[in-house]
């Protein structure tokens, strides 16, 4: 009985997939949502049937995502159905939020080296310099079309700078790609898991979340390591500038918990730290000292628990 079952479920699953799948592949506008929703059924199935025939369904949907959609619904399909395996398996386990979106995102950055691997291998494809190639001839256009107009552009050799960069931030991307695809993924689940009343172990609220103290001493070394000058390209170059972004930006989502508790003190209304937060990220690029304020407020708060003593003062 409990074969049929996980037969049954599996079955439809797979269905749920592929529908999913076509969407995808023919349906532009929705190809975005689709693809953080691609991982669900088989975080439902494995979550109720375990990895092992979660394998099964994922190797069935990888067969036929690539009869219907070629090329293209495999590069889907291996990475979502992963994905979805692995975090249904620490939903069944009952691991910790934190725990599924580290070993989602884990994966993730795993998808996203394959899918480098697969499009320089197979496809003869190197994105990152294809990128930079189609950036600096966009660039290039729209110096031509101000010089045309009689006009000069300053921010120009600025960004071709910033794109000459890319190959040297290509780990933060990953991780963060990583981090963000694993986080709205995992949204998504929490919400159909919870309405199909599974256990699950939900994020504590994010006035909450705290780092360890560790995570000042590792931003403490990539700020030390940034004073050393190292060659442009070299390995201790590349490494110090991501491990910097990297741990600047963790210690800005610190800050921004800070933030948020503080307006829970003042019984602030929760559209206000909201605010805050999407005024933070959108002047980011213009008005970065905002974000500084606040990753400062993070580094305060990992080495002397601001938070704590926020909340002690009623």
């Amino acid at each position: 009985m409990r074969k049929t079952s996980t037969i049954v479920d599996g079955a439809v699953m797979a269905g749920v997939y592929i529908i999913l799948m076509l969407i995808s592949l023919n349906v532009p506008l929705f190809g975005i949502l689709t693809y953080f929703l691609l991982p669900i059924p088989l975080i439902l199935f494995a979550y109720k049937h375990g990895w092992k025939p979660g394998l099964l369904v994922w190797a069935v949907t990888l067969v036929l995502s690539f009869v219907i959609g070629g090329t293209a619904g495999f590069i889907y399909a291996f990475p979502s159905g992963l994905l979805g395996i692995v975090m249904g398996d620490l939903y069944k386990r009952k691991t910790s939020a934190f725990g599924v979106l580290l070993g989602g995102s884990l994966v993730g950055i795993f998808n996203f080296l394959m899918l480098l691997i697969f499009a320089k291998l197979l496809l003869n494809l190197d994105v990152v310099k294809d990128a930079q190639t189609q950036l600096n001839r966009t660039i290039g256009q729209v110096g031509k079309f101000y010089k045309e107009m009689g006009q000069d552009l300053p921010q120009l050799e600025q960004m071709r700078q910033q794109v000459e960069m890319i190959p040297y931030l290509l780990p933060t991307a990953i991780i963060i790609g990583a981090v963000v695809t694993t986080l709205i993924t995992q949204w998504i689940a929490a919400r159909i898991l919870k309405r199909m009343k599974f256990e699950y172990r939900p994020f504590p609220p994010f006035r909450g979340w705290s780092l360890p103290k560790s995570f000042l001493w590792y931003y403490i070394l990539a700020l030390v390591l940034s004073f050393m000058n190292a060659e442009k390209g070299s390995g201790i170059y590349i490494l110090t500038i991501n491990l910097y972004i990297i741990l600047s930006l963790v210690l800005v989502v610190q800050g921004l918990t800070v933030i948020f508790s503080f307006a829970r003190n003042k019984g602030w209304p929760k559209a206000v730290p909201v605010f805050i937060t999407l005024l933070v990220i959108f002047t980011s690029s213009y008005m970065p000292i905002l974000m500084e304020v606040v990753k400062f407020l993070g580094i305060i708060d990992l080495g002397f628990e601001l938070k704590k003593r926020i909340n002690t003062r009623q």
